[in-house]
């Protein structure tokens, strides 16, 4: 009710001698479910199984993170590296470059699982010094996960 008073008693605001509006904080959503998952990729492990993977973005926009911050907190060691990846490829430069990262529902499912248990699938940022359980923690159920696809 305050809020409306205010807006309609002096509705746009402007720095004064200005004619410039005073902005206003943008509100808040609430997050909302993420569709990660929206492009799986079909492939067959070595045992014959076949089973659906996804790239490295799919668990960036799972974790509601960008894809750099997952590369940088891989090399950093937060979260594990994954243990799929696509064929090198030879690139423009005749240079060998590394496969795509891969990941399976499965994992992908845990980590989503991990990070909101620690109150941290929504956060601006993550102080990994307060949660360094979750890296041991996404690093066992993800070898879980391999082992019993690998079976």
């Amino acid at each position: 009710m305050t809020s409306d008073f205010i807006e309609d008693s002096f509705g746009d605001l402007f720095y004064p001698g200005s004619k410039k509006k005073i902005k206003t904080p943008p509100v808040k959503e609430t997050p909302e479910k993420v569709a990660w998952d929206k492009h799986p990729k079909m492939r067959t492990l070595p045992n014959g199984k076949d089973i659906e993977m996804f790239t490295i973005g799919a668990l960036a926009s799972a974790l509601n993170r960008p894809i750099i911050t997952i590369r940088l907190w891989m090399k950093e060691g937060y979260i594990p590296l994954s243990p799929y990846r696509l064929p090198a490829k030879p690139d423009k430069n005749g240079e060998m470059r590394e496969g795509r990262r891969l990941y399976t529902r499965a994992m992908i499912e845990a980590a989503i699982n991990i990070f909101a248990k620690a109150g941290v699938l929504h956060a601006n940022r993550i102080e990994w010094a307060k949660h360094r359980g979750i890296t041991s923690k996404l690093t066992e159920t993800w070898e879980e996960i391999r082992q019993h696809e690998q079976n």
